[in-house]
Order: C-alpha cells, then structure tokens, then sequence
C-alpha cells in the first residue's frame, strides 16, 4: 500500500518555510552592523567566513590599524559565523587563530597575542548621545561635531553652550532621523570648537595626524565628508562653497562598554 503524507503535515512543514524565512528577513531589517576595534597593538587583518566551510575565500577581508574601529556591514549574513585573525606582513600576512561567533554578535574586540572578545547585541547600548558642558567661558563655546560611521562621515553645527550649562544631543537618534543609520551602530565622535577667552580666540582642534572636516564657518550646516563602503573604503566630498574649509577635529573618547554617553567638558 502506498503512503501519502497527511495534509496537516505538508502544512506544518510549509508554516516552518515561512517562519524560517520571515525570521531571516527580520533579522536582515534590524540587525546592525558589527563593530571591529583592533587594541593589538599592531596591524591586524580580520577575514569573515560562513560557519562550518572549509574555504579559502572569505565573505570579506579589512585590515585595522591599532586603535582603529570600523563597521562590517556583513554582507547580508545574519547567521553564526567564522573570523580569522592574521598578522600583517609585506610578502605573506601570517595566520594567526580563528573564531567561531554567534549570529548575534555586535562586537568584536582584537587584543594582543591571541586575546580577543565580543559583544553580543543585547549587551550593548541601542541608543547613544552626547553631554557637553561649558564650565568657565562667559561667551560660550560654539561646537561642531562629525559623526564618522561605515554608512558615511558628517559634520554638523553649530551648537552654542553657554557659561555653567550643559546640554544633551541625542546622537543615535539625529544619525537615525538624518541619515537612517540604524540604532546600536557607535559613531566615532569628533569635535572641534571655540571662543573667546579675554582677547583672544580660543579653539579645541586637532594637531597633526588628526583627521580634517569640512565645515562652514559662518552658519548653521550639515554635511557629508565622506562616503563609506563596507570594506572601510572612504571617498572625500568637495569642501568648496562659501564660507567652506578644511579644519583638524579632535576625536572624542568613546563610551564605556554599557555606557549610552559620550561625554566633553570644556
């Protein structure tokens, strides 16, 4: 006698397609991309495979120079996957370990030696923002910032604080509303700012070897610097209309792991 498979199952089965594949989907829409910050001490290189493949070719390759933090935007795997750490060199870049991580992973921390960390998404903050105090100056310091993530690089001002206040900037939610950059993405924050101090002009700028923005000196302005790809790729925009320059900004420490504010005090 032949067997057929009753309907409820064929059903049950299809249901399962469909939840698998609205989870996927979901996943896609509202996972953010990964941080790699490289604490080393040297140049890393990080390379990302799909879990459980024995392959040479990895989904995407980026090298960190120490310090430096960029964004995998994870080239649409929202599953388990593989890391490969590996030692730059000039011939051949020497292997170094691997990893295995979760689905859910939102950082990734390469230390010294073989040491490194992660973060699943649940453990870090969704939203941040930025606490800026004015302690001493009677005519207020005039503020710029520039929000550098993998989906771009902005500047934006000015913001006035005035002597003994503070004030508050929601950044997650700006770069959200702005530039539809998804929430628990960590922008690495700069600023640059003035006033006058007695006679003369006072500024917190960078020196040399800090990164140069473009802003309008005259105006209140937002403005894309750069265009950024996933691979950490940046494409400088023109800084020519009015009243436009180039100026160095200083980088702002980044929040505490847990911590949701970035925080200057001048």
């Amino acid at each position: 006698m032949k067997k057929t498979r009753p309907p409820y199952l064929i059903a049950t089965i299809f249901g399962l397609l469909l939840l698998s594949t609205y989870i996927s989907a979901q996943s896609m829409e509202t996972n953010p991309p990964v941080e790699i910050k490289n604490t080393s001490g040297e140049e890393r290189k990080i390379c990302m495979h799909k879990p459980d493949l024995i392959s040479l070719f990895a989904i995407g390759c980026v090298t960190l120079k120490n310090g430096e933090n960029i964004y995998w935007n994870r080239e649409g795997i929202f599953t388990p996957f593989k890391v490969k750490i590996y030692k730059t060199q000039k011939i051949l870049d020497k292997y170094l370990y691997a990893r295995d991580l979760p689905a859910d992973t939102g950082k990734i921390i390469i230390g010294s030696g073989k040491r490194f960390g992660f973060s699943r998404f649940k453990n870090i903050s969704t939203k941040y923002g930025l606490k800026a105090c004015n302690t001493k100056y009677p005519d207020g310091i005039y503020m710029v910032l520039g929000f550098e993530t993998n989906y771009g690089t902005w500047t934006e001002g000015w913001w006035k604080i005035d002597k003994g206040k503070c004030i508050n900037i929601p950044v997650s939610k700006r770069l959200k509303e702005k530039h539809n950059i998804p929430y628990g993405t960590l922008p690495r924050l700069f600023y640059y700012a003035r006033t006058y101090y007695g006679d003369e002009s006072l500024y917190w700028r960078g020196g040399d070897g800090d990164t140069e923005f473009c802003i309008n000196t005259a105006k209140q302005f937002s403005k894309l610097q750069f265009v950024q790809d996933g691979t950490g790729v940046k494409t400088r925009q023109p800084c020519t209309a009015e009243n436009e320059g180039l100026v160095k900004f200083r980088r702002a420490t980044d929040p505490a792991v847990k911590q949701e504010y970035f925080y200057l005090t001048f």
